[in-house]
């Protein structure tokens, strides 16, 4: 055999390698790492089981598993929510991607991402001589400097004066230090939370400080006829820019909704009950705006996929089968 020969053939069995295989059992093993689906949204699998969900404002992971070509994994929205299962059905794998189903048979691609993953381990505690119900919720977030929402965690505590919390993160968003968000809850009521503005160590074992919570006295405010300002959208804080109208949404009487995206007016029809939600597409005004486009499309393209609605503290959550797709503060008018 040829020296040509020979590097003809290694390049060949390379490329089969790599192709995607079907059919083909696959050890969980392979399985470890972070992943990236076609939407953009990370998934690290880590050896121990536990699933962490980098950047996602939406959702918390908890744990995962691979069992007969079925992967699980286990996410949770809500302190007051348990976590939920979601089964993908491996289809194929390759060298550095991988085909799924999931469970109304539409294919989801992930590719083998190299970004570098690290951990966050602390503990939240209090001074107050409170004691804590049997077991509790733990919910801390991470922010990086824009505000956005860089690893997060949402777990049950058994109740005791210092909390544990874990956050994965990638490493390329934050430096040395990052905003921190941090409160305990049982049920859907908070008992301790970090003041504003508190920041975490990232190159140690934080030690965050909360402070009573305050029950909110307020009365819920209506869905309809409220004043509703956009405050976060898909996860991430919601930008007003100068000369341009803020991005909000009003639900009216007979079905009408009506708004703004942050640069043209719009109007579409709406119909819900006392947790669904759906909106039918409508029309729009055809202003030009210097800035803020992207942020526009992505909220008129949110509304078809809302199916549920809550309010809580004065704001206002549009949810989607499996993630807070939009949240609303009301404005007094």
């Amino acid at each position: 055999m040829t020296k040509t020969t020979a590097i003809f053939s290694l390049l060949i069995m390379l490329c089969l390698s790599a192709c995607m295989t079907a059919g083909e059992a696959m050890d969980a093993e392979r399985l470890h790492g972070l992943w990236k689906d076609e939407k953009g949204q990370f998934f690290c699998l880590e050896e121990d089981g536990r699933l962490c969900l980098p950047r996602n404002g939406s959702a918390a992971g908890t744990n995962w598993d691979f069992d007969g070509n079925v992967l699980t994994l286990l996410t949770v929205r809500t302190p007051n929510e348990e976590a939920a299962p979601q089964k993908l059905y491996l289809q194929k794998r390759g060298l550095w991607g991988l085909e799924f189903l999931d469970a109304e048979g539409k294919k989801v691609k992930w590719s083998r991402s190299f970004k570098n993953v690290e951990h966050l381990e602390g503990t939240l505690f209090f001074r107050e001589r409170i004691m804590l119900p049997p077991e509790v919720t733990v919910a801390v977030r991470l922010l990086t400097e824009d505000g956005s929402v860089a690893g997060q965690s949402i777990s049950h505590r058994s109740g005791r004066e210092e909390l544990s919390f874990r956050i994965g993160f990638l490493s390329s968003d934050l430096n040395d230090t990052a905003g921190i968000e941090a409160s305990v809850f049982y049920g859907k009521e908070p008992l301790f939370t970090a003041p504003a503005g508190t920041a975490a160590d990232l190159n140690g074992r934080p030690s965050i400080l909360l402070h009573h919570a305050v029950p909110s006295k307020k009365q819920e405010l209506p869905l309809k006829g409220t004043y509703w300002r956009l405050k976060e959208l898909d996860g991430k804080p919601a930008e007003n820019f100068a000369d341009q109208p803020e991005a909000h949404l009003i639900l009216r009487e007979k079905g009408e909704a009506t708004g703004s995206d942050g640069c043209n007016n719009f109007f579409m029809n709406w119909e819900g009950d006392d947790e669904n939600i759906s909106f039918t597409p409508g029309g729009a005004t055809l202003r030009l705006c210097p800035k803020g486009e992207e942020q526009a499309q992505k909220m008129l393209q949110m509304f078809p996929s809302v199916i549920e609605w809550k309010i809580t503290d004065g704001k206002l959550e549009l949810c989607t089968e499996d993630s807070v797709a939009a949240v609303f503060e009301a404005v007094e008018m």
